[in-house]
């Protein structure tokens, strides 16, 4: 009905997503940036990786990213939500990325979670990594033409309010 999307169109939102390789720490989190917009809404970003609600809400923070492992062994990758630089109470959640299978075919992980959190007017909201081995990166990959593919983005990220 009208109504139903005139409410929809009023809510905010937007989507990013970052076209370069990332590296976290082994010791303190790594905030995990974005330099793309892909949806102009009233959500904005600053600073890279504050991600701003313009209104009081409940929002759906969306993530999916990229992990690769270049080490002979499986390594692990802490990935949580901070709101206005605290961290969010039980919102880590930890991936395994399994091992490389020779030196040219490394492994892979894609975590991708949503997560509904309350925000006021003017809170900001990041993710947050951490990762056993510095063999872990969240690389980005340029398109490719043969076989023809569009480009990797490192990690994708929408906030919408609903």
């Amino acid at each position: 009905t009208v109504n139903s999307i005139k409410t929809f169109v009023n809510k905010a939102y937007g989507a990013w997503h970052s076209s370069v390789t990332q590296t976290a720490s082994t010791t303190a989190g790594t905030a995990i940036t974005y330099n793309v917009q892909d949806v102009t809404g009233t959500v904005t970003l600053a600073s890279g990786s504050r991600l701003t609600a313009p209104v009081t809400g409940v929002y759906n923070l969306q993530f999916s990213a990229q992990l690769q492992n270049t080490d002979n062994a499986q390594n692990d990758a802490t990935i949580w939500i901070k709101i206005n630089g605290a961290d969010v109470a039980n919102s880590a959640s930890q991936i395994t990325v399994p091992s490389r299978k020779n030196t040219s075919i490394y492994g892979f992980a894609l975590p991708a979670w949503n997560f509904l959190i309350n925000l006021n007017a003017g809170d900001y909201v990041e993710l947050y990594w951490l990762v056993d081995s510095t063999l872990v990166t969240m690389p980005a990959f340029a398109a490719s033409t043969s076989p023809a593919y569009p480009a990797i983005p490192s990690v994708i990220v929408t906030m919408t309010q609903v």
